[in-house]
């Protein structure tokens, strides 16, 4: 009996069974507000993660039940804003309508709007999963952890109090006219007793539960490496900040972060500073969009899934169910 034999090929990624939990199990933290029927299927998403330990294509199969999770969500969300679920054709029968066509109907809802996109990540998800061409496992590389915290967090937000999720949207919106004039441009960023040039930011996001407030910015830090960066592809982490108390201000943005240190970003222009930025931006004008549009791509999806791993930690904590 090898049920319960661990699969050698978590051994790639991982180095326990404590390890391997805390990489690729999620579990499903929802405030009160989100239907039962999706926390308990949830659970078992978080079982079959669990057990995928033993088994390594089950995790493939913990993807499907999120997916699966996230059709119900789609259309309990329909179900509570009166949205029906079939329509009558030409010969007036009655067929169930389509995914998507439930998914445009609900996010016409002007404070859901935002959310879209997100569920169309979800959705391209499953229609590759539920149509395959034949038997294929993606396993670790599937991103099914990353996947199933955006789930949770989507699930969430979709399920707020509609007063909260106004709130929220205005809040996103002020947010963002208040950043833009540090979109672009040499800046400081000063955290860790460190300080850092950088030319602004590629995006941002705000999230906000009960007290829970946070401001990430994925940032864009200057590079003397310009050509092993961007040409031969030897990219950083991608630099993801998150400020839990915040202001912004006409010439600076300050805070602190998670646990508690200041961060400080602000414009700069000594002699030394626009020597840097002018070289950077010299030696970047001699790489090719391709290279430039690789690299951006690549780092800004993993950003993304930074911070939905900083949402998750972070943001579902009081008055939480836990799946």
């Amino acid at each position: 009996m090898d049920w319960y034999e661990p699969d050698t090929r978590w051994n790639l990624y991982t180095t326990s069974r404590e390890d391997f939990v805390n990489k690729f199990v999620v579990e499903g933290k929802f405030h009160n507000n989100v239907p039962q029927d999706i926390v308990n299927s949830f659970k078992t998403a978080t079982y079959l993660l669990a057990h995928s330990y033993y088994h390594w294509p089950m995790i493939d199969e913990a993807m499907s039940k999120v997916l699966l999770i996230l059709e119900m969500t789609i259309k309990l969300k329909a179900k509570q804003l009166d949205i029906p679920l079939e329509k009558k054709t030409k010969n007036n029968r009655t067929i169930k309508k389509r995914l998507v066509d439930i998914i445009d109907a609900v996010f016409k809802k002007e404070d859901l709007q935002f959310l879209k996109a997100d569920f169309n990540r979800a959705r391209n998800l499953r229609n590759i999963k539920m149509h395959p061409e034949r038997l294929f496992y993606m396993g670790a590389m599937g991103f099914t952890d990353a996947n199933a915290r955006l789930f949770v967090n989507t699930i969430n937000l979709l399920f707020l109090d509609t007063k909260k999720l106004k709130a929220l949207q205005s809040k996103i919106e002020c947010i963002e006219a208040n950043l833009q004039p540090f979109k672009t441009g040499l800046q400081v960023l000063e955290f860790q007793n460190k300080k850092i040039l950088i030319d602004g930011f590629y995006m941002f996001k705000y999230r906000e539960f009960n007290t829970n407030k946070l401001l990430m910015l994925y940032l864009n830090p200057l590079t003397t490496k310009v050509q092993e960066q961007f040409v031969e592809h030897k990219y950083t982490e991608p630099l993801v900040l998150t400020f839990t108390d915040f202001e912004i201000k006409e010439d600076s943005i300050e805070g602190v972060d998670l646990d508690g240190k200041p961060i400080k970003i602000y414009t700069n222009d000594k002699e030394q500073n626009l020597k840097t930025y002018y070289d950077y931006n010299e030696a970047l004008s001699k790489v090719s969009e391709s290279d430039i549009n690789t690299f951006v791509n690549s780092n800004s999806s993993k950003a993304l899934w930074q911070m939905e791993r900083i949402v998750y930690e972070n943001c579902w904590v009081e008055e939480s169910l836990i799946g």
